[in-house]
């Protein structure tokens, strides 16, 4: 009886290959099963497709193989008339991270630094099942359910097998009698992706033979999930008006789902992880409330006051009391301090009186409008509803050492000839 025919890989690749022209793909390449079905498949399309193709091995210095791993790996680049690049790296298990995943952030550093349009990856059906067990197990959400994804452009990781088993990989392997190595830790069950390989998908095979590619086919419903949630997330977000000061009246008219959504689209948006589902939860609860909010989230804070939200950097520098001299634009802090002539004319003019702005020392009093009493500048803050945390780095102005605007909650009498305004650290100007 003639064997069944191995899988076309070739054309699999090119079937999911990404938009662009010449493109130069690096293939990480550890030397195993994979990524060798993948470096040679790949290799064996240079005669069709015009493209540039480089390999790269990261040596984590982890098994007492490792020199051997790299060793073969050169020796099938310089077969396959492949560039290669070994990285020694030093994995670091600091903060907390597991063995893995300290090599796996190891790796991707390198994958960073790879002068390529897109680092190859060789996972495969069996990896994208194993993930979404695992992420299953500790309780994931559909964003993380979503597992590894074909093509990650802000990252340049291209995963073309995921339609794919193992099994096909090796029959590919066999049939063009390619060489490959095994690393014993991949045996090893006592880390938590090997139990899911070798003691539970196969037990799930045996009675379900087509889980792991059902499992990779969830992994790619639950991607268009995640996906049009993000959409509707960014939708509502907008919607709200965030983050240039968005309306918590309309956070509020948001069910609770939705406004967990928005919320969490907003923060990949940032660039952040979303937080927990618990804290989430009670920040969308504080937000949606009367109450101010202000909530560290990575390198931004979540801020909420009066009908305001938005977001803000975590730390910046005080602003640096100073003489204004007549520039149209004057950075301060977070933000910036705006002038316009407030007639017709040639434009703003050095002043003739000495306009100095400092930061509030404590006990400064300014008089909103003829006739009308001098009261504390905090008191007047609380009523213009200038955050709390905002309020030791308001400019106030000085004319002639006399008190005469803060910023956000404004001047005693109009300035002549001159409007200012405020941009503070939610990016909306105030005058």
């Amino acid at each position: 009886m003639s064997q069944p025919k191995p899988p076309d890989l070739s054309d699999a690749l090119l079937a999911a290959w990404p938009a662009g022209g010449r493109l130069h793909l690096c293939v990480a390449c550890s030397g195993g099963l994979d990524s060798t079905v993948l470096l040679h498949a790949l290799a064996s399309l240079r005669s069709r497709v015009h493209f540039d193709l480089s390999a790269l091995h990261v040596h984590h210095g982890l098994s007492p193989r490792a020199d051997d791993w790299a060793a073969h790996c050169v020796r099938m680049c310089r077969e396959l008339d492949v560039p290669l690049r070994v990285a020694r790296v030093k994995v670091e298990q600091e903060g907390g991270k597991g063995l893995e995943a300290a090599a796996r952030a190891a790796r991707h550093a390198e994958f960073a630094r790879e002068p390529a349009d897109w680092i190859v990856l060789a996972h495969h059906a069996d990896d994208q099942a194993e993930t979404l067990l695992h992420r299953l197990i500790r309780g994931t959400g559909v964003a993380g359910a979503a597992a590894m994804r074909q093509q990650e452009p802000g990252r340049r990781l291209w995963r073309p097998l995921l339609d794919w088993a193992r099994s096909d990989l090796l029959s590919w392997a066999e049939a063009h009698s390619l060489c490959w190595i095994e690393d014993e830790s991949n045996a090893d069950e006592r880390f938590f992706r090997n139990f899911l390989r070798h003691g539970i998908l196969p037990a799930l095979e045996n009675r379900f033979p087509a889980t792991s590619r059902n499992l990779a086919r969830a992994a790619a419903h639950f991607s268009e999930a995640s996906d049009l949630l993000d959409e509707v997330g960014a939708q509502d977000w907008a919607w709200v008006g965030a983050p240039q000061a968005g309306s918590r009246v309309r956070f509020r008219a948001l069910s609770a789902a939705r406004q967990r959504n928005a919320l969490r689209a907003a923060l990949r948006h940032s660039g952040l992880m979303a937080p927990d589902a618990a804290r989430t939860v009670r920040l969308c609860e504080a937000l949606a409330a009367e109450g101010a909010v202000r909530e560290r989230l990575a390198d931004k804070i979540c801020c909420a006051s009066q009908d305001r939200l938005w977001f803000e950097a975590e730390s910046r520098a005080l602003p640096v009391p100073c003489v204004w001299r007549g520039e149209a634009v004057l950075s301060w802090g977070a933000g910036v301090l705006c002038f316009e002539p407030d007639l017709a004319g040639e434009g703003i003019v050095r002043p003739a009186a000495l306009f100095e702005f400092r930061l509030r020392a404590g006990g400064e009093r300014l008089s909103l409008g003829p006739g009308r009493p001098r009261r504390s500048v905090r008191h007047l803050c609380q009523e213009a509803g200038i955050p709390a945390w905002w309020r030791d780095e308001l400019p106030l102005l000085w004319r002639d050492g006399e008190l005469v605007w803060v910023g956000g909650v404004g001047a005693e009498s109009p300035l002549p000839g001159l409007r200012i305004f405020w941009t503070g650290p939610d990016g909306l100007a105030r005058a």
